[in-house]
């Protein structure tokens, strides 16, 4: 059975950052992050995109959809980290998740943007300290999942639970906005693939649209 969800990133070797969005298409998505409109044409495994990094400006992402909502799994300088992109993104209406793995300064971060408005973040394992315009919007669901203390604090763990911890607050995002995101689809299926910054050349990965 495909493992559905977000929790498992927890658990994976999760060195990209995921951005959602509801109310758009993934390729409006992979344009709304930098990308050239009709530029996801060749299709990448995570294998092939991480080979396109030639130097540290080079970001490129692979698309898709799931659950009803569009996603962007991007390798390299990750655009929908930044708050001002990702608020950008959820202009008109649109709904925008990020969850960015912070691989060499953790924690990883999750952030909520709707309507071009930051409303929620925070990082995981740290969830007492939030900011946004709404940065209660996860309290209930934080506290009801022991995350959150009756007492303000947090739940901490020892390292050797860290990445269980990691996923119960993951599993807590996943539950309120109805995320999925196929781990086989991400890591071993072919997915239309678009640069967002830089440019590095795609010959290499064909006419495999």
């Amino acid at each position: 059975m495909a493992i559905q969800g977000v929790r498992w990133l927890a658990e994976s070797e999760w060195y990209y950052s995921v951005t959602f969005a509801r109310g758009i298409t993934p390729e409006e998505l992979a344009v709304r992050l930098g990308a050239s409109p009709g530029a996801a044409r060749a299709t990448a495994t995570a294998r092939e995109a991480v080979a396109l990094l030639s130097d540290p400006d080079v970001g490129v992402a692979r698309i898709g959809q799931a659950g009803g909502w569009a996603f962007a799994a991007e390798y390299g300088e990750a655009r929908g980290t930044r708050h001002d992109i990702l608020t950008a993104v959820s202009r008109a209406g649109v709904e925008t998740v990020n969850f960015d793995p912070q691989a060499f300064h953790p924690p990883p971060l999750f952030s909520y943007a709707a309507g071009g408005e930051l409303l929620c973040s925070f990082g995981l394992g740290e969830e007492r300290r939030r900011w946004g315009t709404r940065p209660n919007l996860l309290q209930e669901d934080l506290t009801a999942a022991g995350i959150v203390l009756p007492t303000g604090d947090y739940l901490r763990v020892s390292a050797e639970r860290h990445q269980h911890r990691i996923a119960m607050s993951l599993g807590v995002i996943e539950r309120h906005f109805g995320l999925t995101l196929p781990r086989d689809l991400l890591e071993h299926d072919r997915l239309p693939l678009a640069v967002v910054s830089g440019n590095p050349a795609l010959d290499s990965l064909g006419s495999n649209a």
